[in-house]
């Protein structure tokens, strides 16, 4: 099934559940086209104009717009009604990006705190308040958790400087992740370049070094299979987080495990940078961290030679599978840094959210 086919599935069986819960209460509410817009958009976000929408936050706070724009122009005046629509338009976009636990954290914190309210005893306009409330801040706390990452990182930074004896080092990572980003920037004083690759094969990378560029900070950009000679010059690591397993278990993007692993052998630092919302806490119970698919087959054919391959592709002697993500284990890292500081991911999210837990 392709990327295109898994969203068309998903929308049709969204619009089934939201014709069969109207049925149900007995109402006549338009489908909301506006999410499978922003649906569209969280699943494309490489495409320029989704850009804001792009990783596990952007999900998220596209989510979050959805769901309040529902709010703001439903005519529902039955709380229950109201509340069982919200839930289906959060069923259909936590199923837009899988590996994404931002999304799945967040909504399990909005229905922790409206469930203590007790939804079916409140007026539709308590509870509607109550719902933009909780939204309007965990759209705030992203950024907050994001600042607090940085600010302990950039500390870090700095120790490392001390002990190093250097006025500044040299950073390793690959991809693209906002909390590195931020962490970078703000210890730019103590950073003589950031090495960053590409990312085939969608480039994520490219946005990495812009970024980096832009804020003053020098980038030597490489291919992935650079890394070997690199390391020379390299002190730390710092990588994104797309999930975290309550064994440790750092999913990020393909190639991370590599880098780190090459690390380890070279008794470099590594650190995992993510807020507490990337926690999965399934996998507290056995659950797996489900990895989406995603169909970059033209990214990989795509080749400088002119040779098409997709003729052995279609006649079944190539196989381009993309695997976007890879697991790495504590033993090649030194700590996840979340907003609780330096800390195991479980210990640090139950700290963080015990007032919903």
């Amino acid at each position: 099934m392709t990327e295109i086919e898994d969203l068309a599935t998903e929308i049709a069986t969204f619009k089934h559940n939201w014709k069969t819960n109207n049925e149900t209460h007995g109402l006549d509410e338009p489908f909301p086209d506006y999410v499978v817009d922003i649906a569209g958009r969280i699943k494309h976000f490489m495409v320029p104009e989704n850009r804001k929408y792009q990783g596990a936050l952007g999900n998220a706070k596209g989510m979050l717009e959805a769901v309040c724009e529902y709010s703001k122009v439903t005519e529902i005046t039955d709380s229950a009604k109201y509340f069982d629509n919200i839930n289906v338009i959060f069923d259909f976009l936590l199923k837009v990006r899988l590996t994404s636990q931002v999304p799945l954290n967040t909504v399990y914190f909005i229905m922790q705190k409206l469930k203590k309210l007790n939804p079916p005893s409140m007026d539709v306009d308590s509870l509607k308040k109550a719902l933009e409330e909780e939204c309007d801040f965990h759209l705030r706390n992203y950024s907050v958790a994001r600042d607090k990452i940085a600010h302990h990182m950039c500390a870090r930074i700095i120790d490392r400087c001390e002990e190093y004896e250097q006025k500044n080092i040299t950073i390793g990572t690959h991809c693209h992740s906002g909390a590195v980003i931020k962490a970078l920037v703000n210890a730019k004083d103590y950073i003589n370049r950031v090495i960053v690759t590409k990312t085939e094969p969608e480039q994520q990378g490219v946005i990495t070094a812009k970024e980096l560029c832009e804020a003053g900070i020098k980038v030597k950009f490489i291919a992935l299979e650079q890394y070997g000679v690199e390391f020379r010059r390299v002190n730390m690591f710092l990588f994104g987080i797309d999930a975290v397993s309550v064994e440790g278990i750092v999913l990020n993007k393909s190639g991370t495990r590599m880098i780190a692993t090459l690390a380890h052998t070279k008794e470099l630092p590594v650190y995992f940078l993510g807020e507490t919302y990337k926690y999965a806490r399934e996998t507290l119970y056995g659950g797996l961290v489900h990895s989406e698919r995603r169909d970059v087959t033209n990214h990989l054919l795509f080749n400088h030679l002119g040779i098409d391959l997709h003729k052995y592709l279609n006649a079944g002697l190539l196989d381009a599978t993309f695997t976007a993500f890879d697991t790495t284990k504590p033993e090649f890292y030194n700590s996840i840094v979340s907003e609780q500081g330096f800390m195991p991911m479980p210990d640090a999210f139950e700290r963080e959210w015990k007032e919903y837990l």
